[in-house]
C-alpha cells in the first residue's frame, strides 16, 4: 500500500474518533487522554534516543504531571528538577556509575526526562488549559493544525522547490511553509467570532501558529537526525508515531493559550 494511501485511511479512521473525543470529554478525561499521549511520545523519545530503562520515563512523567493536574503550574519547574536528582540517585543506587557507559546513560536519560517534560508534556497540558478558555477551542486548535499539516504536505508536493532547511528535514521546503500557514489562518479566521477575535487579529495568530507549528516539526526533525531515526516510531500507519503528530503542539499549544488567556 502506497504511503499516501495509508496515511488517508489511517487519517480517517482516527480523525472522527479523536474529534469526538476532543468535543465531548469532560476537562478532567481530556487531561487524562492527553497525559497518556504525552507518555507514550515520552516512551517513544527514551527509546529514540535509547535512554533506558525505557520504563521508567512514563512513571516519572506521571509523577510529574501531579502539580499540573492540580493548577499548580510554578511547581511544575522544580518538581521537573527534583525527578532529575531522584532519576540521578537511582542510577548511583543501582550501581550504574560503574558502567563504562555511565556518562552518556545518566546524561541520556536526564536529557529524556527534561525534554519530556518540557516538550512532550507541558504544551499537551495547555491543550486541556484551553478548554477552560471556550469549551470548543482544543478542537479548533486541533483543526488548525491538521489543515496546516495537510497543506504543507500537499502544497510543497505539489509546488515545493525551495529547501527550508535541508539539512535537518530534507523535504521541507519553503512553499510548503507557506501551505502551512495558509491552512492554520484558513481554520482561524473561519473560528474568529467563536474564539472572540478580530478579522486581522485571526489571520495574525493563524499565521503565527503555522510557523511555531513548522518550528516545533523542525526541533522534532533535529532530534530523529541526531538519533538517525526516521519517524519516532511505527504506532500510527503512515504517520510514524505520536512523537510525529504532536510535534507542531510544542510550541503553538503555549503560545495559542497564553495569549488568549491575556486578552479574555
Amino acid at each position: 500500500m502506497g504511503e499516501l494511501r495509508k496515511r488517508v485511511i489511517t487519517g480517517l479512521c482516527l480523525a472522527p474518533v479523536i474529534v469526538f473525543l476532543f468535543l465531548f470529554l469532560p476537562p478532567q478525561w481530556l487531561f487524562a487522554l492527553l497525559l497518556a499521549v504525552a507518555l507514550l511520545g515520552i516512551t517513544e523519545l527514551a527509546a529514540m534516543i535509547k535512554a533506558g530503562p525505557k520504563y521508567l520515563f512514563p512513571l516519572f512523567a506521571l509523577a510529574g504531571a501531579v502539580p499540573l493536574y492540580f493548577g499548580a503550574i510554578g511547581l511544575y519547574p522544580p518538581a521537573l528538577l527534583l525527578l532529575a536528582v531522584v532519576y540521578m540517585l537511582l542510577k548511583i543506587i543501582l550501581g550504574e556509575g560503574r558502567r563504562e557507559t555511565a556518562n552518556r546513560d545518566i546524561f541520556l536519560g536526564i536529557t529524556a526526562l527534561l525534554f519530556g517534560g518540557i516538550f512532550i508534556l507541558l504544551p499537551l497540558f495547555y491543550v486541556y488549559r484551553l478548554k477552560e478558555i471556550h469549551s470548543g477551542l482544543p478542537l479548533i486548535f486541533l483543526f488548525a493544525l491538521w489543515a496546516s499539516d495537510t497543506c504543507a504536505y500537499f502544497i510543497g508536493k505539489a509546488f515545493g522547490k525551495t529547501p527550508l532547511v535541508p539539512r535537518i528535514s530534507p523535504k521541507k521546503t519553503v512553499e510548503g511553509l507557506f501551505g502551512a500557514v495558509i491552512g492554520s489562518m484558513a481554520v482561524i479566521f473561519a473560528s474568529h467570532s467563536l474564539i472572540g477575535m478580530t478579522v486581522r487579529e485571526s489571520l495574525a495568530i493563524g499565521c503565527i501558529i503555522g510557523l511555531l507549528g513548522q518550528l516545533g516539526d523542525i526541533l522534532e526533525s533535529l532530534g530523529k537526525r541526531l538519533s538517525d531515526t526516521k519517524d519516532s516510531s511505527s504506532l500510527i500507519p503512515g504517520h510514524g508515531g505520536i512523537l510525529d503528530r504532536i510535534d507542531s503542539f510544542i510550541f503553538t499549544a503555549p503560545f495559542l493559550y497564553y495569549y488568549l488567556a491575556g486578552i479574555k
